[in-house]
């Protein structure tokens, strides 16, 4: 059972994540280890330096990931090219993960754009309002609002395409009205994942 964590860029996804893994479960975070792959598969290195910028590589060294992200958050085409050469090898690379656990959850900012939603048995939507997340943004990345802004506007894409999984989505709202660990909990609790509650840490 594959269960996708959505939301936009700032929501707080990696909050939901880490209540997850402090409870023992498996999460495959698609930022980090789309990072592992761009800096140890020499192929992705190679194209990213020939196909967006030579700023950011060489086709040798890792990824420059600040100017990277620099780059693709203002330049769509650049994005899209990124996007076309990293989503397969993170999608095969958690195929290899899923087969090893009954459950496993996978967090990713872009999950329908990627792929990987339509391979999501259920999807959990972090929403957060506009300002926090601005906050959370410039906060982790050391960024300007500006920058933070434009950041969010790039993911305007993703927002439309994941409304069509809206059968499968269950929302968390994380805006201070109710605690995320025990929206999480009530989800967890749910009839279909108890199902798979045989799950542990050491599995």
């Amino acid at each position: 059972m594959l269960i996708g964590i959505s939301g936009g860029i700032g929501s707080g996804k990696s909050v939901v994540s880490r209540v997850l893994r402090l409870k023992g479960y498996p999460v495959y975070d698609c930022d980090s280890e789309a990072r592992r792959i761009m800096a140890e598969n020499c192929e992705i290195k190679r194209r990213i330096c020939d196909e967006i910028s030579r700023e950011v590589t060489d086709g040798i060294r890792t990824p420059d990931r600040k100017r990277l992200a620099e780059i693709v958050f203002n330049d769509e085409n650049a994005r899209l090219r990124l996007n076309d050469i990293v989503h397969e090898a993170v999608r095969n690379d958690l195929l290899g993960k899923v087969e090893s656990y009954p459950i496993v959850w996978v967090e990713a900012a872009i999950l329908a754009e990627s792929g990987i939603a339509g391979m999501c048995d259920r999807i959990w939507r972090v929403e957060t309002p506009m300002d926090d997340r601005i906050e959370n943004i410039i906060r982790r990345d050391d960024c300007s609002r500006q920058q933070a802004e434009a950041r969010i506007r790039a993911q305007q894409k993703e927002d439309r395409l994941i409304s069509q999984y809206e059968e499968k989505m269950d929302i968390l709202r994380n805006d201070m009205s109710d605690s995320i660990l025990r929206q999480v909990s009530d989800l967890i609790s749910s009839p279909e994942l108890k199902k798979k509650s045989y799950l542990q840490k050491d599995s």
